[in-house]
């Protein structure tokens, strides 16, 4: 099996301020990853966890007719209770580290990927990098290798998101990331009505698009098993 977490970043302003969700579009494109792994050559058979206590991905599994279950799974003892069928592919939903860091915590200790999401914008940098009163993430999945079976940290990998075609801002902040030392998929999913306007409806065409050659580069990069 392989469990994919994906996950927003650290230090959302609105979240740490005001207490109300932050769309960094990590949800919509958990939905679109898992209809375009359904869609690939290899046919992945997935299964999806709404580790996110807003429970918008298991609410858009439903309106959205998915064909694959979304579990709601948003409990901190997520590596006991939470049980991947083998064969199959698990797509997690995990909200953002510094609300709900149990949660992140539990879902790290079995996760075989780790996707962050990140726009290439300065806010979304300064939210990873350098959190004013948070543990950067970076620090809490290396410190969930203590916990993993294996003693190893899960593979992380950034995936720029919400990037305007043909801005410069998008090689600039690849380059900065990894100049912080992350992993930068090649891969770039970018603004999009069809992308923002989704989430509550079906998708189709999945594997046609940017979420495509997502699923390509991971296959390529040996991500996915």
């Amino acid at each position: 099996m392989d469990v994919v977490i994906s996950s927003g970043p650290l230090g959302s302003t609105h979240a740490h301020r005001e207490r109300v969700p932050r769309t960094g579009g990590k949800t919509t494109n958990s939905g679109w990853l898992a209809h375009a792994l359904q869609e690939a050559e290899h046919d992945y058979d997935v299964v999806g966890f709404d580790a996110d206590h807003s429970q918008q991905f298991h609410a858009w599994s439903v309106t959205g007719e998915f064909t694959f279950p979304v579990e709601p799974a948003a409990t901190a003892k997520f590596h006991t209770e939470v049980t991947v069928p083998d064969g199959k592919i698990a797509i997690v939903d995990c909200g953002h580290t510094e609300n709900h860091p149990d949660i992140t915590n539990s879902v790290l200790r079995v996760a075989d990927l780790v996707i962050l999401h990140m726009a290439p914008t300065k806010a979304d940098f300064d939210r990873i990098v350098d959190p004013p009163d948070k543990t950067k993430i970076s620090d809490v999945i290396k410190m969930s290798a203590a916990l993993r079976a294996d003693r190893t940290a899960p593979p992380t990998w950034v995936l720029l998101n919400r990037s305007v075609t043909g801005a410069s801002s998008t090689g600039i902040y690849r380059g900065m990331m990894e100049d912080e030392g992350w992993n930068v998929l090649t891969t770039v999913i970018p603004r999009s009505e069809q992308f923002g306007q989704s989430v509550s409806y079906p998708i189709t065409g999945a594997s046609k698009g940017p979420f495509g050659q997502l699923v390509t580069e991971l296959e390529k990069r040996g991500l996915l098993k």
